[in-house]
């Protein structure tokens, strides 16, 4: 049956306009009749083959998206998922109902921004992961993380996932290779071009392949330019193009994320979402300023990210060794070593200890400001003053950056 505007199928899903197709499907925007004209997305399963094991295997996708959104959305917190509506068959075709997000993919968000800074791409890595890690508790993997398949909800600015393993809408850009009569015994594999990592390109993919992904996808939105284009031809490494600004420390987590062997990378969101805890601590303690992001630095042209890596390490070490040098030397300058043999008074004799009749736990604080006749006695010294003079410190040294950007001189 053909799908046009103001059609019903289901009985009470009344087509609005189309949202997108491809070779193996259509996708709309509806109003549900029989919820006071809720707006929904109606998919329908349109696929052809002269294959019958492709036409099922496709098929059998097409029901495990019903499936796996029917049961994220039976669980408390599956606001990262749309929403499960219904399933059909109508007319020997297969037709899932879910919820409309209305909202724009970050693809779109991509092409008007050109590209996103540091702390928005931060923030952003940390909503996808929890998302990431409510799935892959339920023991699935996405396998399809990409700009496209992200969208920020309108309503409060958070990231959904969209498109769970099914037959993908957008067929030019998505693979589903069918290995049934090549290999057998392999499954399916479901890809994007660039954003899947080695084991999942393989047949195999592992939980941190969605990790890759999101890492490539990150990359993508920092520099605005696809994944073909952000790896040497001659290498295959990820590189970074002249005139982008990250942090060393923010490198550092991507390198892993992006890594090529699947047991270097992070093995799980949750220990992603450490690394940028920790990412953040750092910007309090030497920055004092709790913020997504340091003060970028300016990556050099084709510098390789794992370049960058090695220097954000050895960056943050000299930062370290220079914080515990300098508190050193602050505490030398603001605490002085009293010489005992230094005892000299306003009067010449000798100092002697003042009896008290009532001995305290603590000594007594005693007024030393006149001068007198009698024999002083001995208190504790005030504490000096937190500044010293200009004659101790003279002029002020010009201290180097905790991190340096690469390629600059230090001071």
């Amino acid at each position: 049956m053909t799908i046009a505007p103001g059609i019903l199928v289901g009985g009470h899903y009344r087509i609005i306009t189309p949202l997108g197709s491809g070779n193996f499907g259509e996708t709309f925007l509806a109003e549900d009749t029989h919820a006071k004209n809720r707006k929904c997305v109606v998919k329908k399963f349109n696929f052809s083959s002269n294959n019958p094991a492709v036409f099922q295997k496709a098929k059998d996708l097409f029901k495990r998206e019903a499936d796996v959104l029917y049961q994220l959305s039976s669980l408390s917190d599956h606001h990262y998922v749309p929403h499960f509506f219904a399933f059909f068959n109508e007319g020997h075709e297969y037709y899932l109902v879910e919820e409309w997000i209305n909202g724009h993919t970050l693809d779109e968000e991509l092409q008007s921004k050109q590209k996103l800074t540091e702390d928005e791409v931060v923030d952003l890595l940390e909503e996808v992961l929890k998302a990431l890690q409510f799935i892959h508790r339920q023991g699935m993997i996405h396998r399809d993380i990409k700009p496209e398949n992200l969208m920020r909800r309108n309503q409060d600015g958070k990231i959904v996932l969209i498109d769970f393993g099914a037959v993908k809408e957008e067929v030019a850009k998505s693979k589903v290779v069918n290995t049934l009569n090549q290999i057998p015994n392999k499954a399916t594999q479901i890809f994007t071009e660039g954003y899947a990592p080695p084991e999942q390109r393989q047949g195999s993919p592992e939980p941190n392949s969605d990790i890759y992904a999101l890492g490539i996808t990150a990359l993508q939105l920092l520099t605005g330019l696809e994944p073909k284009d952000l790896k040497d031809q001659r290498t295959g490494k990820i590189t970074w193009p002249s005139g982008i600004e990250v942090s060393q420390e923010f490198a550092n987590i991507l390198e892993k994320m992006v890594s090529e062997e699947h047991w270097k990378r992070p093995q799980s969101a949750g220990d992603v979402l450490k690394n940028i805890d920790e990412y953040r601590q750092t910007k309090i303690v030497l920055f004092g300023v709790p913020s997504s992001g340091s003060k970028p630095s300016h990556i050099g042209n084709q510098k390789s990210i794992s370049s960058v890596w090695l220097f954000a390490s050895s960056g943050f070490i000299v930062a370290l060794v220079f914080s515990v040098i300098s508190f050193a030397t602050v505490k030398t300058l603001f605490n002085p070593v009293t010489d005992p043999s230094d005892t000299t008074q306003e009067t010449e004799k000798t100092p002697t200890i003042t009896p008290q009749e009532t001995p305290s736990s603590s000594p007594k604080r005693v007024d030393t400001t006149q001068e007198t006749e009698k024999t002083p006695t001995i208190t504790p010294q005030e504490t000096p003053s937190s500044s010293p003079n200009a004659a101790d410190t003279g002029e002020s040294k010009k201290v180097c950056p905790p991190i340096l950007a690469p390629g600059q001189k230090r001071c």
